[in-house]
Parts: C-alpha cells; structure tokens; sequence
C-alpha cells in the first residue's frame, strides 16, 4: 500500500492499466492505491459498481473501471488488481471512491505543453471521461476526468437487469 502525498505537484499523473489499455489520473485526486480486497456486491446497483469495500472503517463504493468505461464487460481479478481511491472533495461533497483497475505503473509528469485536448473522435471511450492526452516518451495517454468518473447522478442510476 502506498500514500500519495497531498503536496504533489500538479503536474503528476499516476498511470495503469485497464483492458490493456493504459491511462492516467492526477496525483492530486488520489488518496491512495491499495491491493484488491474483498468487495460486497450490493443488489440493483448501476452494473459499474461492483459493490462495496471496507477500508479502516469507512465503507465506499467502488467501481469496475474497465466497465464504467465500456472497455470490457467483465473483469478478472489477478494479484497485480488495484483498487485507486480517489477523492471527491468540495462545498457540496466530501466522499472517496475505489476504481478497480488491472495494474498500477508508475507516476509521470506531465506539463502543460504537453498535454492537448482529448479528440472529439476515434476514442473507444466517452469523451466527457477524458480531460486530455498527455504524450510521455513518444506515447499518448489519455488522463481521465475523475469528476465523470464518478458522476453521482449517473452512477445513481439503478441496474434492474439481473445477473444469469
């Protein structure tokens, strides 16, 4: 288990992987990383969320990246599986959420310059997901907008199908 520093600069963008496929979140809206643990599905939950998790007394949702992106409809759990807890914090909010995601890689900085706005085509995933594509080492990589990600009014929405 690793802490991310609140003084991390703002240039920091922590990067892994989902669906193969990598992609990155600023430093600044992670809480922590922490290794998979057991999840508690909760029924008729948006199909995203694959439930409910307790980390040191506080319980919080936590969602199946590679699905709330529509990359994948299923996921496997391995022992590189990580759970990132970001935070939402502002006048109207204050609560933590886990993303699942494959493997955690490494942090970069990327700067201004090179960061370019997410293409309004030719994603496989929405673009309201995307606040921009940073380029590292000749590769681009789409940094994600925590707050789509865990859009409350979207991911509210209860999932009547039920699981055969």
């Amino acid at each position: 288990m690793s802490i991310i520093k609140e003084d991390s600069n703002d240039n920091q963008f922590l990067t892994f992987y989902v669906a193969g496929e990598i992609y990155a979140l600023s430093v600044l809206n992670i809480k922590e990383i922490l290794e998979y643990s057991i999840v508690t599905k909760v029924p008729l939950m948006n199909k995203c969320i694959s439930g409910i998790t307790n980390i040191r007394g506080n319980v919080i949702p936590v969602i199946d990246l590679g699905i709330r992106l529509s990359i994948t409809d299923t996921h496997t759990i391995n022992k590189r599986t990580s759970i990132i807890v970001i935070k939402k914090e502002d006048e109207t909010q204050n609560f933590h959420v886990g993303l699942i995601v494959d493997e955690v890689n490494k942090v970069y900085e990327i700067f201004t310059k090179e960061q370019e706005s997410a293409p309004a085509f030719g994603s496989q995933i929405r673009k309201d997901f995307i606040d921009y594509i940073g380029k590292v080492d000749g590769e681009f990589i789409p940094i994600l907008n925590p707050e789509e990600l865990i859009n409350i009014e979207e991911l509210s929405q209860v999932n009547y199908e039920k699981d055969i």
